[in-house]
């Protein structure tokens, strides 16, 4: 079946749409867990390790307090997820016609959907991180995005757009390696447990590892208040600070909860994505 005619932009649209919704039903828990760890060397030092952090917010928050954001997880995934795949997928359907490396295609594919759906969703992943991290005593996103557009400008909802660029280097990693595994283990088939499960895992940890810093950086930047807290200014001074007062261990902070929490939530919503999308294109 030819490429071009399979891969429609509403089957990757709703394959997406559907992946993302998984992932916030699945993993929101590990979510509000991995968040509390990266911002808690800027406050208070009260979480340590998964299962720590996980058993304090349920015991002093409850089942709702594990999903917190969910309210704006379940925007902000599954938009972030159909625009990613629907522009991913376009992208190398356009770039193949001037280029047969494939690894060039996907590199140029992944930069481009990252960089769009970044632009898109920055301002929910700030919003979700500030409910999670309860560092505004509000009832909705709602209200934190009014109160940081009241009292810094429209522009505060992309605080953090600098760290949240660098995680572009994430998909550039992530998404060519992928490719490569997916075309190993099921090539054109229907996509198997197992195999969505080895492509998507291996990558994951490897563009992991190198991009960790990124996401830990960026949710600093997200509960910032500029207003009240002068001990450092913008994404450089952050770094610094950062460095200064923890070290390089301190950009690794909750790291292996974000291992937890990505597995199985790459898994979910890749296996998702991939067996809608082939029902979908077989149907």
């Amino acid at each position: 079946m030819d490429r071009k005619k399979r891969s429609r932009p509403e089957v990757n649209f709703i394959s997406g749409l559907l992946a993302g919704l998984n992932n916030v039903i699945i993993c929101a828990p590990l979510d509000t867990a991995r968040t509390r760890l990266q911002i808690q060397g800027l406050y208070e030092k009260s979480y340590s390790g998964t299962a720590n952090t996980l058993s304090i917010i349920y015991k002093t928050e409850g089942i709702r307090g594990l999903y917190q954001g969910s309210s704006v997880s379940i925007l902000a995934y599954p938009l972030s997820w159909s625009l990613y795949f629907i522009i991913y997928e376009q992208l190398k359907l356009t770039t193949r016609d001037y280029t047969s490396n494939s690894l060039y295609s996907n590199i140029i594919s992944a930069s481009g959907a990252g960089l769009i759906s970044t632009v898109v969703t920055n301002p929910l992943w700030l919003i979700r991180v500030r409910l999670q991290a309860q560092r505004e005593k509000v009832s909705s996103g709602w209200e934190i995005g009014k109160n940081l557009v009241q009292k810094e400008g429209f522009l505060s909802l992309y605080r953090g757009f600098t760290a949240s660029l660098l995680g572009i280097g994430h998909v550039i990693i992530y998404f060519p390696m992928y490719e490569c595994f997916k075309e190993y283990m099921y090539n054109g088939y229907e996509p198997t447990l197992v195999g969505v499960l080895i492509s998507s895992w291996v990558p994951k940890v490897c563009a992991s590892a190198v991009s960790y810093p990124h996401e830990l950086i960026r949710a600093r930047m997200y509960t910032h208040d500029v207003a009240q807290d002068k001990r450092f200014c913008g994404f450089r001074g952050l770094v610094k600070y950062t460095f200064a007062t923890e070290g390089l261990k301190g950009f690794y902070g909750g790291f292996f909860t974000n291992l937890f929490r990505i597995l199985p939530s790459t898994f979910v919503t890749l296996y998702t994505y991939e067996k809608v999308r082939y029902f979908l294109e077989h149907n």
